[in-house]
């Protein structure tokens, strides 16, 4: 099984388990943490959410999650699908 984590800040919680599930995961039965979006192949444990404090007056969200695969191939194409939901663009 190959894994990876990864860390995202300013995307609220719910969106992250929306983009799994578009991604092709079922809906968790819970959402309360650690909550896991599985599929054929693949699982995403989505770990835990901190505040982190860019300035006194910033702070954002940042979430972890792990990602699991049967295959190397299967994590891949999982990563690019789900990071293309993810992007933000400045502006």
């Amino acid at each position: 099984m190959i894994e990876q984590t990864l860390e995202l800040r300013g995307i609220p919680l719910s969106h992250l388990i929306t983009y799994l599930i578009e991604c092709g995961g079922r809906k968790p039965s819970d959402e309360t943490l650690p909550a896991t979006v599985e599929a054929e192949g693949w699982r995403a444990e989505i770990l835990r959410e901190e505040t982190v404090t860019i300035t006194k007056r910033f702070h954002v969200n940042a979430v972890f999650i792990s990602f699991q695969a049967d295959d190397e191939e299967i994590l891949t194409n999982l990563l690019a699908r789900f990071k293309v939901k993810v992007i933000r663009v400045g502006g």
